[in-house]
Formats: structure tokens, sequence, C-alpha cells
């Protein structure tokens, strides 16, 4: 796919956006894509197929020209100042001084003797005077503000009215009538006819008109602006040179000129230049600039560090592996950029609306100054309430209203380590009745670590290393819990045949040996019970020398006729059991432990209290996912799943509502695929990244709630800028049409009708600021409509208990508590962990532990 960006010129709302869009539709072919964004003034086009060169220049021509004749004009990346945003900001600025100093002269001359303010007798005395000083005084304000002019009535002549249109119309209605009004002063020699004439030369209003809408349009632009400030601190945070290590030597270089390959030396309070390995040294590294989390991470030789994250203490040297845009901040800034560009489903509705609303507006003018002429013959009330009808109309509030809230979403969720891929995702997020988690790295942290060997007839050390090299090629986050052991031998041995099970194992031949590590077959343990029988007075010699080197308990057994008791053994713990067979023949048993992760538990709690089903799924055994499922309390778990299966639950979930998938791995990347919106977490593999429509920076699974969080408020927000500015048009425009002036005397004037029209943009973008300092997890009453408990938790020894029966009557007891949260009991640690409403008293819970007959510590 080929990918083209251009800066805009001349688009100012919603009309210009759906006139560009049809412009490019009628050069682009089936396939090709596209996005225009009036919040930041750009076109991305999507090309389906390859271009050659030449085909590619002749259609950038056909889109260009294309463009030129709807009235806009397409730049190319090069043609793009540097600081040109600031310097049309100052010249903004400047141009609203003077319009407002020549407006408020002109406001004076005109209705400064109403309201009691001295004018120079000279100008009362001759009216003439004072309407040609009007006018010599309206005309600066004209020529400063002659952009409206130049753009609307270049839009009407290209038959593509837009915003400025109507500015134009409104204001040169006023300014025409005002010259006709003073011709006629000329012509009268009655002096109170003269006089009289003086009072309506309109000038004011045309003048008052590009002022108020020159004010609100710098508003907007600031507003704006900062709803854009996330992309582009982003993008500040690059730094602009690094030092490479060159030959023994130290060279300061500009980023850009960094090589893959190189060397470069970060020093303590440095910020990384590039995505490389560290070779040496080591430090901390505070990463929140990309994940949201505060704290630093300890980095050391062969970890990886990523760019626009600030060495904090230390120093390293990192080989540099991405560079320049392939860097993670340059992607991060780039699906931020696609992301705002993108259009949610719900703004449809606005496009719908801006392809006709400013034709509609102009003819319900025309229509209002007929209908005014016919049954009042008053010219004067005809124009006013037209103009007014011209001049109150905002397309532009339609045009901000989603993408200004979905531009502040993405910022702040990239400010959390949240990025969404389109706005499509942020809408789907919200409305997610079924929140699927996968476990390992996902619900777990991701680190499994080998806890148990067990070997039978086979030496334990040779059980190890067939197992290591046979993992070693293998991408399942468990394959890095026994490759991690790796100072238990020098090197791993030679794998010839390797083949990877997919949701099963991995297997490979070994020094002439097929070793098989993965989960057992089904028909394996029909096949294991009539070939062994149980031994139980078989007993396990403890390997001292390799546990110490593994750091795991290993044992080993003269033959197999425990492995079932062994493996039921290691799930009944939470662990996962894994077995190793040498050409058929089952040798050995691993226990893989993978903790859950701390934010797991909560992050579920908070989704479920928003009425979210949550779910896991996982490959491994049944035993394992309810021990995990009992610590992390989701509506339900399915175990010994492949990724086929995982695939399938997502597409039947998806048929009953919203799904959402949550994973890391290789094997996530179906369901991540198959469901409504997927979520990948962020130290994943790239493959589930690239499946996903949200990808979690950080490592916590406590970034989907803040994500689904962020997305209801971003939808709400959303729904009220609609509404603003659909009612803001529906109840403006009849009364500028001065519907209501027969019964309620109701009618606006064009100076009013503009300050109304500049006020309303502002306010839809002034909402969708809100966005950035909302306190997603403080105002969880507002999201969901109720307040979260305050939650608190309590340790306490219990002497007395002696098997797993015992932790269940504790757990059972402690649970009958009212308020009551979870329970977790520790048979080893003599201890049990309650997580309780704050009414619920230590008292209370220890009450209940003696009342169950054992003993408080």
């Amino acid at each position: 796919m080929i990918r083209l960006n251009y800066p805009i010129r001349g688009m100012t709302c919603a009309a210009c956006v759906a006139h560009v869009e049809r412009a490019l539709m009628r050069v682009l072919e089936e396939g090709d894509t596209f996005t225009v964004s009036l919040l930041t003034n750009s076109v991305s086009v999507f090309l389906s197929g390859d271009l050659e060169k030449q085909e590619l220049e002749a259609l950038e021509e056909r889109l260009f020209a294309s463009v030129r004749a709807a009235g806009y004009t397409l730049l190319k990346e090069a043609q793009k100042e540097d600081g040109a945003e600031r310097k049309e900001a100052k010249k903004a600025v400047i141009r609203l001084i003077l319009s407002a100093f020549f407006t408020l002269c002109v406001m004076y001359l005109s209705m400064g003797n109403m309201i009691g303010l001295p004018i120079p007798g000279m100008l009362l005395e001759n009216p003439v005077l004072m309407a040609i000083l009007q006018l010599l005084i309206t005309l600066p304000v004209i020529v400063l503000n002659f952009k409206f002019f130049k753009n609307g009535f270049s839009a009407l002549i290209h038959l593509s009215p837009n915003m400025d249109s109507l500015i134009a119309v409104g204001s040169g209605a006023s300014m025409i009538y005002g010259l006709v009004i003073l011709g006629f002063v000329f012509a009268k020699e009655d002096p109170h006819a003269v006089h009289s004439l003086t009072h309506d030369l309109y000038f004011e209003s045309a003048a008052m008109i590009l002022t108020l809408v020159s004010l609100g349009k710098l508003l907007e632009s600031r507003a704006k602006s900062k709803a854009s400030d996330a992309v582009n601190s982003l993008a500040r945070l690059a730094p602009k040179y690094a030092t490479v290590l060159l030959d023994g030597g130290q060279k300061s270089i500009p980023v850009e000129e960094i090589q893959v390959g190189q060397l470069i030396l970060v020093r303590a309070g440095e910020m990384i230049p590039v995505d490389g390995i560290v070779t040496d040294g080591g430090g901390s590294v505070d990463e929140s600039a990309l994940t949201g989390e505060s704290m630093p991470v300890e980095k050391e030789i062969g970890s990886s560090v990523r760019a626009a994250c600030v060495l904090t203490s230390g120093a390293l040297t990192v080989r540099a592996e991405q560079v320049g845009e392939n860097t993670s901040l340059s992607r991060i800034i780039r699906l931020l950029e696609d992301a705002a560009a993108s259009k949610a489903p719900i703004a449809r509705i606005a496009d719908r609306v801006s392809r006709v609303f400013v034709p509609t507006v102009m003819g319900i003018s025309l229509l209002t100054f007929l209908l005014w002429m016919l049954f009042s013959g008053s010219v004067e009330m005809a124009l006013r309430s037209a103009v007014a009808v011209l001049v109150i109309s905002c397309p532009c509030a339609l045009g901000l209203a989603t993408p200004t809230a979905i531009t502040v979403a993405m910022g702040r969720g990239a400010r959390m380590g949240i990025l969404f891929c389109s706005a499509e995702a942020l809408e789907k997020l919200c409305s997610v009745q079924y929140m699927v988690f996968d476990k390992t790295g996902t619900i777990t942290e991701g680190k499994p670590k080998l806890t148990d060997l067990y070997s039978y007839g086979v030496d334990a050390e040779k059980v190890f290393a067939f197992s290591a090299a046979v993992e070693n090629l293998s991408s399942h986050p468990l394959a890095l819990a026994i490759t991690r052991c790796t100072d238990a031998c020098s090197s791993f041995l030679e794998v010839k045949d390797f083949r990877s099970l997919v949701g099963v194992g991995a297997e490979g031949t070994v020094q002439e040996v097929r070793c098989r590590v993965g989960k057992p077959n089904p028909e394996f343990w029909d096949e294991f019970s009539t070939t062994y029988a149980k031994n139980d007075a078989l007993e396990a010699e403890k390997n001292t020398v390799l546990s110490a080197r593994l750091s795991a308990d290993v044992y080993t057994r003269k033959d197999p006729s425990l492995l079932r008791s062994d493996f039921e053994l290691l799930e009944a713990q939470g662990k996962t059991a894994v077995l190793v067979t040498f050409d058929g023949a089952p040798v050995g048993v691993l226990g893989i432990a993978d903790t859950v992760h701390p934010d797991a538990p909560d992050a579920i709690s908070a989704l479920k209290n928003a009425h979210v089903t949550c779910l896991m799924l996982t490959g491994d055994n049944e035993r394992t996912a309810a021990f995990v499922a009992e610590k992390t309390n989701p509506n339900g778990f399915y175990a010994s799943l492949l990724p086929e299966d995982k695939e399938r639950i997502v597409g039947e979930l998806s048929q009953k509502g919203y799904c959402a998938m949550v994973g890391d791995g290789i094997n996530d990347a179906p369901a991540l695929a198959r469901a409504d919106v997927g979520i990948a977490v962020g130290a994943g593999s790239e493959i589930a990244i690239d499946c996903a429509d949200i990808v979690l920076s950080g490592n916590s699974i406590s970034g989907v709630v803040d994500a689904y969080f962020l997305s209801r408020a971003s939808i709400r927000v959303i729904k009220q800028n609609l509404f603003w500015a659909l009612f803001y048009n529906a109840i403006c425009i009849p009364v500028a049409a001065g519907l209501f002036y027969p019964l309620l005397r109701w009618q606006l004037s064009p100076m009013l009708a503009s300050a109304a029209m500049s006020f309303s943009s502002v306010c839809v973008v002034l909402n969708a600021l809100r966005l950035r300092n909302i306190d997603l997890k403080g105002n969880s009453e507002m999201l969901f409509g109720k307040k979260e408990k305050a939650l608190v938790t309590h340790e306490i020894g219990v002497e007395g208990m002696m098997c797993m029966r015992c932790v269940a009557h504790v757990k059972e007891a402690l649970t009958a508590v009212k308020g009551v949260e979870s329970v977790d009991v520790s048979l080893d640690e003599k201890k049990a962990t309650v997580t309780a409403s704050d009414k619920v008293t230590l008292e209370a819970l220890k009450d209940a532990i003696v009342k169950a007959g054992y003993e408080i510590l």
C-alpha cells in the first residue's frame, strides 16, 4: 500500500471537507481510500496497488487538479514551511486587533449618539460626511478580512459553497445595502430624510460580522492546536543529536544520520535517540513518555530500549536496531495522525448534514428575504433577517464536533500509554458487552518461571538440556521460562527438523532423539494408564546441584508410574505442567508458574462493575485456568483451547454483542483480528500488535480499563457536541429568520448572529478539550452512574490450617462476611489476604476465622 500525505489550504468547515472528499473520489479508483482532516488541514491518500514513479506523478497531478477545481489547494510536504502556522497565527492576531479598532470606531460613529457618547458636532450636523466617514473606516476591515470574500465567492463559483460563502454573502449584502443607502443620501435633498437614512447604513454590521468571525476563528484555531498537542509534543520529544562511538572515539551527529548497527552512548539525563539493544552498561530508564508508567525500568546488557525514553541514572551503550521513521516514537506519531484523521461511524451524521447544509441555509436566507418583502414591504427588515440567517448558521460546529473530541481523546490516551489505531475503535470500545482476556502474558505477568522439573528414568540434566534446545526455537511465552535458565548449560544443543505445534508445544530432533515438549495428546493418558501401574511407594530423589543451578525443584524417579500424580499436583498448584517425551516415551514433567498481574483483579472488577462480561481464554488445562480465575474472578473461563478455538469463541460472542479481545501472543492474533475490537498488550508480539485496533504500550491490563473509561467519556462528549451543533442551528436559524417576530417580537441583528456563530464553534472545541484533564477513574460516577466502592486490604495470620481443605474452610468463612470482595488464603504462609469494603472491620474478619475453628496468629 502506498501512502501520500498533503497539507491543504482553503478548508474552513465541514462543507469544505465534503467538497474535497468528492474531488478526491472523482480521481481515485475503487479500493483506494483517503482521509480529509479539518483539524490538521491535511489529506492522506492510501493507494491499494503499486504504481511506477511516472504513474504516481500523473495521479498526483490529477488529484491536485481535481481539488483545485473544487476551490482548494493541495501542497506537497516540501512546500509546507516550518513555522508557517505560528507566522499565520501572529498575522491573524494583528488583523484581529486592527479590525477590532476600526470596528469600534465605526460603531462609535453609528451608535455613540444613541447611548450618550459625545460625537463631534460637525458630524452630527453633516449626515453625508458622517456616512462617508463610516464607509472609509469600514473599508480597512473589509481589506483586512478579504480572505473571507476571496474564499467564499471562489467556493460559490466552483458550486461548492462553504462557511466563508455564508460570511461573504452576509457581510457583502450588508455592505452593498449600506452603499445603496449612501446613494440615496446623496440623492435626497430633505435634511430629515437624509438624517433618517444615515441610521440604516449597516456599515457597522458588515464590520462587526467580519471582526467577530475573525475572533471566533482565532479562538477556534488556538483550541484546535491544543487538541493536537499530543502529536506535537511527541514529535518534540525526539532528540536532535546523539553521541556515536566510532573507532574508539566519540562523535556528536544529528539523529537523522544514525545508521542501523551503530553504537550510541547514552549518559544519565539524556534521551535515548533510537530503538536498540543495550550492549554495555546499565541504568534506570524513564519510559513514561511512551508507556504512561511513571516507575523507571532497570536496563542491563541485552535489554531493549526505545527512542524518546530518558536514562535517569547510569550509562548505556546501545546498538541501533530501528532508526528514523522506524522507531517506536515515529510509529506512535504516525498512528496518532492516522487515527485522528480517521472518521468514527458517529461522524456520518455530521457528514450527511454538512453536504447539503450551506446550500440549504442560502435557500432559507433567500426565502426569508422574499417573505419579509412580501408581508412587510420593509427592505431593512428583510435584509436584516436574511443576513442574520446567513451569518448565524454554523457548519464549523458540525465539522469540529467529532474530530476535536477524537483527537483530544487519542492524545490523552497516548499520554496514558493507550494507542487507538482508528476512531472507529474508540467508538466501538464503549459499546463492548464482552471483554475476553487471554491468560498468559495478559492476565498473568507474562514472565513465566521454571519452578519444578521431574525426570523419569533419565538424567534430569539431559531432560532439561534437550527441552531447552527445542524451546529455544519456539516463540511461545512459556518457552522463555526454560530458555532463561541458560546458565544451567553452556550453550543450546543443535536441533534438527524443528516443528512448532501451534497451541500444543514444539518438537525437534536432538542428538538423534525426537524430543517433544508441550501438552499431552488427548489419547496420551489412556495409553499411559495401560502401560504404567501407579506405584505410591516410589520415592523422588531431589537433585540439589541442578536445583541450585536452575533455581527450581528438580526430582528424579526411577520410572514414570507417578507421572500423572506429579502432573496433577503441579496443576493443582496453579502451575502449567509440560510433558517431555523422548521418541514418544515420557521422560519428564516441567512445572512453570506465571504470577497473576497485580492489576488484573481490580481491572476485571472495574469492568464487571461497568456491566461488561469478562471472560478468560487459555490453552492451559482446566485446573490451572481455575486457579487463575479464582484469583481474578472473571465471569467465566475457557481452558485447553487452540488458537482456532479462541477465534471461534470470539466469533460466537460477537454475534451476541460487541466483543473485545485482549491478548499479546502470536496465538492470539486470529482472535484479535476476529474481535470487534482487538486490544494488544504492547510488550506482546508484532503480529498481535498488527492485528489489534488498540495497543497498550505498557504491560498492565489496567490500561484496558483506562481505554474503556476514555472511550465512554469521548463518545459522551461527541454526542454532546453533535447535539449542540444540530440544536444550535435548529433553534437559531428560525429565530434569525424572524419566525417568532410576529408573536414575541424576537429578531436578531446580524451582529448578534455573528457573535452567536463564533460562540458555537468555540463551545464545541472547548467541550472537547475537557477530555484532556478529566479524571477517568475518579469520575466513574459520571461515566457509569455509580460510585466506586472504597476497598481496604487486610492480611491476617491463621493458625491451625493443615491441608487444602482447611484453606477452603477459611476462605468460605471469610467470603461469607458481608462486604468482602475477594479472599486469598496461603497454606504455606499461614496467611489470609482479604479485600473488603472499608466498612468491614478487622475484628469481624477475625471473628469469622475463629468461628470456623482456627486461631489468629
